[in-house]
Order: C-alpha cells, then sequence, then structure tokens
C-alpha cells in the first residue's frame, strides 16, 4: 500500500543538488572525504525513491512500494536493485552498498544533462575521473537557493528540506550557511524536523554511517 501523506513530488533529483554541494563549483574537487561524500549520496538516491513513492522507510528498514517506476533512469535501477535483493532490507546495508558508486553514478547523470564534465586525472597509482562543472552559474544554483531561504527564514519545500539535512550530516554546512546563526539553525532544525518518517529515518541513517566514518569505525 502507500501510505504516504505526501504522494508523488515532482523530485528536483535530490542527488544531483547534493553532488554539486559537495563538490567545489569550480574544479569539481571533494569538499569532505570521498567515503562520507558517497554515504550522503546513497542517502540523496534512496530520498529520490522516498520522495517518488516508491519506498517507504520506518525502523531501520526499507520497503518497496506499489508505485510507478522512475522515468529517471538512475533512480530505476537503483529500485530494481531494491527489488531484486528483497532479503537485504536494512536502510544502513543500502546506504553503504549504493554509496561505493554513488559518486561515478551521479557525475554520468550530471554529465548525460550538461551540467559537468567529465575529466581523467592520471595518478601514480592509477588515474580518477572528476566531473568539473560547466557553468559555474549553474553548479553554485544549489548552495545559493539554500542559504538564501534558509537566511529569510523562507518556507523550503520537501526536497529542500531533506537536501539541507543531508548537507548538515555530512559536515557540509560551513560551505552553505557560511554566515550562520541561532536563526539560521532553528530555522533548518525546523525542515529537518517536519520531514516526512521516510526521510527523516533515512537521514538519521546517513549521520549514524557518516559517525561511524568519523570515529573510524569499520563499516
Amino acid at each position: 500500500s502507500r501510505a504516504l501523506g505526501w504522494g508523488r513530488i515532482a523530485v528536483e533529483r535530490l542527488a544531483d543538488e547534493y553532488f554539486l554541494i559537495a563538490h567545489d563549483e569550480q574544479r569539481g574537487k571533494l569538499r569532505v572525504q570521498q567515503r562520507i561524500a558517497g554515504i550522503g549520496l546513497a542517502g540523496a538516491l534512496l530520498g529520490e525513491l522516498a520522495l517518488s513513492g516508491n519506498i517507504h522507510a520506518t525502523g531501520g528498514t526499507i520497503s518497496v512500494l506499489d508505485a510507478p517506476r522512475p522515468a529517471d533512469d538512475l533512480a530505476d535501477r537503483v529500485l530494481y536493485q531494491l527489488t531484486s535483493e528483497p532479503e537485504h532490507q536494512s536502510v544502513r546495508t543500502w546506504l553503504l552498498f549504493l554509496a561505493k558508486g554513488a559518486a561515478d553514478r551521479v557525475g554520468t547523470r550530471l554529465a548525460r544533462a550538461g551540467i559537468v564534465k567529465p575529466t581523467r586525472t592520471r595518478r601514480p597509482w592509477g588515474s580518477a575521473v572528476h566531473y568539473v562543472p560547466v557553468d559555474l552559474n549553474r553548479s553554485g544554483r544549489p548552495v545559493v537557493r539554500l542559504n538564501t531561504h534558509l537566511n529569510r527564514g523562507e518556507p523550503l519545500t520537501v526536497t529542500d528540506s531533506m537536501l539541507a539535512g543531508l548537507v548538515a550530516v555530512t559536515g557540509l554546512a560551513k560551505h552553505v550557511w557560511w554566515d550562520s546563526n541561532a536563526f539560521t539553525n532553528h530555522h533548518l532544525q525546523t525542515a529537518v524536523a517536519s520531514l516526512p518518517i521516510s526521510l527523516h529515518e533515512l537521514l538519521a541513517h546517513t549521520e549514524a554511517a557518516v559517525g561511524d566514518v568519523v570515529l573510524g569505525t569499520n563499516l
């Protein structure tokens, strides 16, 4: 059943927005540890499915709902993985699994949309792909939007509330709210507290997984 009060919301590709915030808008360099960014992206990918009504998360587990499949190819592939392994329902398990390839999967989606350009960098131990923003204005838009809304005390959409929560729990807040104060922090906390249960659950487990990385716990 679809016991979701907010229905099928038009998703602003939560993972894309998080990806752009997690990377420097000029060179595409990560602003946090790679493992932390991966967990944040995994939380965002699952968040997209929760927003579109395809999954429900509660009590540390994920349930796939009877809803139309996502139109987006990446979201559909993530949903396929969830449905093809029904024995794995733990939120934490899926966060850690999806985190490993999340950056390349979301980066590729952004590249196909013409927002970033893949650039291969050679290193002594091999090579790595970086996703360099094509348009600084577009890549910086999520930061500007969140900063403006929170500093002005303006209402956030459900998607932006989740995005703001992911930013906060993955250590990216200083890159978005560089002039934060008690008012901004209260507005952020209020927005996150108002999230639907599935998103609140995903965010809580994302924060816990990041905490394990920070503390050096083996995941």
